[in-house]
């Protein structure tokens, strides 16, 4: 074998070893392979000949993509997210309304929560966006999944609330609409998650946040769904928007203090 195609090989092992299959890391892929190798310099050099020639992709300096026993790439970007996130993360928004299949909008690019700033990354015409959260707000994904999707009421959570995230109103009543019809307690595992959603180090816009879910749930299900977040308004009299960033003028609601700057129009029937 060649010296390209016994790091090639390597790679693939460490790769898998760590979870990652067809995505290599060398600084952390590489220190085990140097050690049994001639030398550091020849498995750069061999590195470089095979990216050169095209045998393995480099998405980044550190960050690269491994064909498999074809010369196929299947990774996904989610794969890659998987990898260059190094530590706690979480996909939301569109992404893990799709992965929950409460949405059939394909959503071309990623958004993802971690506890550090990042580059956008790119892959296949597909982009991911890293935003850095406080770590004590990294909550609600799959247990014990990778990738990190977030739950159905994280994810909703943040579309409803950061609508830099590109996901409509209108899509985010949709999905909601959906996981009730699917999960009967889904409102209740929603309003724990308001409670959650406000109880980090920096303390996320709880109030806010509970104003703007709980008129949502009473124009779709009615006062009584509603009434548990009637506690969580808080004394504040100064109104949000219901869409954030979004047009300043709307309709006032008194109960819930938001002003309609957007409208509850769900597509799907309830």
């Amino acid at each position: 074998m060649t010296v390209e195609d016994t790091l090639l090989r390597d790679l693939h092992r460490a790769a898998i070893d760590a979870g990652r299959p067809g995505v290599a890391v060398p600084s952390v892929d590489l220190p085990s392979i140097v050690d049994r190798a001639r030398s550091q310099a020849s498995i750069d050099q061999a590195l470089h000949r095979l990216t050169r020639s095209g045998r393995i992709v480099r998405v980044r300096r550190d960050l690269l993509v491994l064909p498999d026993a074809a010369g196929l790439l299947r990774v996904d970007l989610v794969d890659l997210v998987d990898a260059e996130a190094n530590g706690p993360y979480i996909i939301t928004a569109g992404r893990a309304l799709q992965h929950a299949e409460l949405s059939d909008q394909h959503w071309f690019g990623i958004e993802v929560l971690t506890a550090r700033a990042g580059a956008p990354l790119r892959w296949r015409g597909q982009k991911a966006r890293f935003h850095q959260t406080d770590p004590s707000n990294l909550w609600g994904a799959v247990p014990d999944a990778r990738p990190c999707y977030a739950l159905p009421e994280r994810a909703l959570l943040d579309v409803l609330n950061h609508p830099r995230y590109g996901v409509s109103l209108t899509q985010a009543l949709d999905a909601l609409i959906l996981a009730v019809s699917r999960d009967t307690l889904f409102l209740d595992r929603l309003h724990h998650a308001v409670l959650r959603y406000g109880a980090g180090a920096r303390h996320h816009g709880a109030r806010a946040v509970a104003r703007r879910v709980g008129l949502v749930v009473e124009r779709l299900y009615g006062a009584d769904a509603a009434e548990p977040y009637l506690a969580l308004v808080g004394e504040n009299w100064a109104p949000v928007p219901l869409r954030p960033g979004g047009k300043a003028a709307g309709e006032l609601n008194r109960t819930w203090r938001v002003i309609e700057n957007a409208t509850i129009a769900p597509e799907r029937a309830l």
